[in-house]
């Protein structure tokens, strides 16, 4: 999951990550359908992201509508976006998947640097255009001062 988003509160800041891929729908409220390893965190609602937290945990998350995971913490635990992406780098998130079905013929395309880091993601083609993607790709890119890339072909879903 991409960090994408740090937020200032009042009495807390949060961070808000991409969506949960192909997570089944959350609610607005709490389902217990996420399990976060490696942190003392409690479920709460996307309204109490700025509630004192109660000292007993270190996080409070939310998802909603949206499956976005955003976690939340006391502003002295994490000043800056980097602060927290560095802390919470070794944590695993578990979820539920929704019920996925195929949508069609179509596949995306993740392109990954030298590192592992995503650095592009298609939206949903047929086979034939994913040579063409790569291929463009390949020969736009300076790979001599950004290392190599590599791809993953998957398939496209919807989730229901």
């Amino acid at each position: 999951m991409k960090a994408e988003q740090f937020v200032q509160g009042v009495n807390n800041n949060w961070i808000i990550y991409s969506p949960l891929p192909y997570a089944k729908q959350h609610s607005s409220g709490i389902d217990d359908l996420v399990i976060i390893n490696g942190l003392n965190t409690k479920e709460s609602v996307d309204a109490d992201l700025d509630v004192t937290i109660d000292p007993q945990y270190d996080y409070v998350y939310s998802i909603s509508t949206d499956n976005r995971l955003k976690l939340s913490f006391d502003k002295s635990k994490h000043t800056d976006k980097s602060s927290v992406v560095e802390a919470l780098k070794c944590v695993s998130v578990k979820y539920t998947l929704g019920n996925l079905k195929p949508n069609g013929d179509y596949y995306k395309v993740i392109a990954r640097n030298s590192l592992g880091e995503e650095v592009h993601r298609t939206t949903p083609m047929t086979l034939d255009k994913v040579d063409k993607v790569i291929s463009t790709f390949d020969d736009t890119r300076d790979i001599g001062t950004s290392g190599f890339l590599s791809y993953q072909i998957v398939r496209d879903f919807i989730v229901e």
